[in-house]
């Protein structure tokens, strides 16, 4: 027993003597990356004994206002500005760059925007490129209107005031035109029928196509039979009747009355647009 108790501490002071002497051999927990080879063998040139890697140590090679003037990385020679490190709020190396993972790294740099200053970290463009394709380039908005730091690609929200006055009405900057036949259809703007704020369901102005006044302020499927609106029919209701339509447009001389709103535009039959007008002065008749 009383040789354990001398042997204990005999032993604990060699190893920490072999420590001190051969740190590299005993404790390196990895090869430093390509940058601080010349201190593969000088862990003190990092690390302080029981205190890590103190931020002096890393600022006395690495000046904040440096930082990436010199580096050989083509990444970092691309940035739009090498020198946010003057904007960090915690002065904290070891915050984002780890050494010990291999002369050449594959893994990149952990970052949280949140050790920027709140003037910086607003303003993504102080250390981002503005994407320049034509959605972007249309829009007047900062980044983080519709992106988040935890995940860029992911969009949480997106306001269309934010879209450039002669572009907001160019819908399909962005969006694809439906290639349904309904659609196909239709030349006027998407916000004719749709709104920015809630696309569906669509607003539709019907009476630009035929009025629904009197008795024709009815259900849909009575002239869009199984809810097909890409086409329509008069023959819903008991007094249009194919016979009865035939006969009355016959003795008016008109042959072609197959696309009715084409010529009325109302249940009112003195509302007869210019098409209609055209073929009953073809057949002789007189709007008096």
């Amino acid at each position: 027993m009383n040789k354990l108790m001398i042997a204990g501490p005999a032993i604990l002071v060699a190893i920490s003597l072999l420590i001190i002497k051969f740190p590299h051999t005993l404790i390196n927990p990895g090869e430093l990356s390509n940058g601080h080879q010349k201190f593969n063998n000088d862990c003190f040139s990092c690390h302080t004994p029981f205190q890590g890697v103190p931020n002096a140590k890393c600022i006395s090679c690495h000046q904040l206002d440096e930082i990436g003037l010199k580096s050989d990385s083509i990444d970092v020679l691309l940035s739009k500005n090498i020198s946010f490190h003057k904007a960090l709020t915690r002065q904290n190396c070891t915050a984002c760059h780890l050494d010990h993972q291999g002369i050449f790294p594959d893994q990149k740099l952990t970052f949280e925007h949140t050790l920027l200053d709140p003037i910086t970290v607003q303003n993504c463009l102080n250390c981002h490129q503005k994407q320049e394709d034509v959605l972007h380039s249309a829009l007047a908005g900062t980044c983080n209107s519709c992106h988040n730091f935890e995940n860029w690609k992911t969009i949480t929200r997106f306001d269309h005031e934010m879209i450039n006055k002669d572009q907001s009405q160019n819908c399909l900057i962005c969006h694809q035109k439906p290639k349904d036949k309904l659609h196909s259809r239709i030349v006027t703007n998407c916000l004719s029928c749709h709104s920015v704020t809630k696309w569906k369901p669509a607003t539709f102005e019907h009476s630009l196509y035929f009025v629904l006044d009197q008795d024709h302020n009815t259900d849909c499927i009575v002239c869009h039979k199984n809810n097909n609106f890409e086409t329509y029919t008069c023959y819903g209701c008991h007094e249009h009747t194919p016979s009865n339509i035939a006969s009355k447009h016959k003795e008016e001389g008109i042959t072609d009355f197959n696309q009715c709103v084409r010529c009325h535009k109302s249940a009112d039959e003195d509302n007869i647009s210019n098409e209609g007008r055209s073929k009953k002065k073809d057949n002789g008749e007189d709007d008096n």
